[in-house]
């Protein structure tokens, strides 16, 4: 009896020491972290991913995933729990994606801030998070039309190198060549004149030269020209002065002409000869005025009669010895 009793001591002894260890490690085992609840609504499929699948935030693991279920009120929805640390910064603006583990074929819920630089608003424990598709999912959405359009790409293709086009496309392909011939030969013919063309830019240059000589001279010729219209223009106001003289002149002889002859009608004569019947009739005023010096107070008298004329017998009785 005494040796079932420490058996049986023995047995439960080791027991509660299996039970120890395995609380001990279950402790340390255990997830103590403060998590917050989201929620991932995917409208499409969420392939390769499973429960405990891990959940980043901008590439760093914050939780895992902790369900995956349909939604009851929108069976065409997929409802995805998730658990993160109450650290990670989860904004308002946060949406989710899918990412690929490796090459094993498994996805993680990659959370991703649709404004980086906006200011942090944390979003409400349990909100809901969109899944939005990556450039994968947009491909393979786009895939049916991507491959309707290379087939419509290739019976174009199919069409344009039909037989006729192939044939026309020889016959043009001959041409260009003929063409090339033909552009070879010109190049051949157009190397004489090509060889001859430095001469002629030295000419050219040489005859740009001259003219530009020429045109300095013509400028110095146009200087001397100016200045030769304002020597003439100086002439010209002289001799404008000079007739403007010549007119005071004339005037002052018509004035003194009627002040000692008297009035006669204008005649139209030169100047000198109007100078000199000027001059004549001063000399017979002063003669008339040396013989008549009485004239000045009774006025001229008659002239003695001349040959013919009454009086002129006894004139020439009175004058005789």
């Amino acid at each position: 009896m005494e040796n079932k009793a420490h058996a049986l001591a023995a047995g439960l002894f080791l027991l509660l020491l299996g039970l120890a260890l395995a609380a001990t490690v279950a402790w340390f085992q255990g997830d103590r972290t403060e998590r917050v609840h989201y929620t991932v609504v995917a409208r499409s499929g969420v392939p390769g991913l499973n429960l405990k699948a891990p959940v980043k935030l901008r590439g760093v693991e914050v939780g895992y995933v902790e369900s995956i279920a349909f939604d009851p009120q929108d069976p065409r929805q997929i409802l995805v729990e998730i658990a993160v640390d109450t650290a990670a910064p989860v904004s308002a603006g946060t949406y989710a994606q899918l990412g690929l583990q490796g090459v094993t074929g498994l996805s993680f819920v990659s959370l991703e801030e649709a404004d980086a630089q906006a200011p942090l608003r944390r979003a409400a424990p349990g909100a809901r998070l969109a899944l939005q598709p990556t450039l994968l999912d947009r491909l393979a959405e786009s895939g049916p039309g991507l491959v309707a359009g290379f087939a419509e790409t290739a019976a174009r293709l199919n069409a344009l190198l039909s037989d006729e086009n192939r044939a026309q496309l020889g016959r043009t392909i001959a041409e260009l060549q003929g063409a090339a011939q033909d552009t070879r030969h010109l190049m051949t013919a157009l190397q004489p004149g090509a060889r001859a063309l430095p001469p002629l830019l030295k000419d050219a240059d040489a005859a740009t030269q001259r003219a530009d000589a020429a045109l300095r001279r013509i400028e110095a010729l146009a200087a001397d020209g100016q200045q030769l219209a304002q020597a003439l223009k100086e002439r010209a106001a002289v001799l404008d002065r000079l007739d403007a003289a010549a007119a005071q002149v004339q005037a002052t002889s018509r004035n003194l002409e009627i002040a000692l002859v008297g009035d006669t009608p204008p005649r139209t004569r030169p100047l000198l000869v109007d100078i000199g019947a000027a001059s004549r009739s001063v000399e017979r005023a002063a003669t008339d005025l040396g013989e008549q010096p009485q004239s000045l107070l009774f006025g001229r008298s008659g002239r003695p009669p001349g040959p013919g004329e009454p009086g002129f017998a006894q004139r020439l009785k009175g004058e005789a010895p």
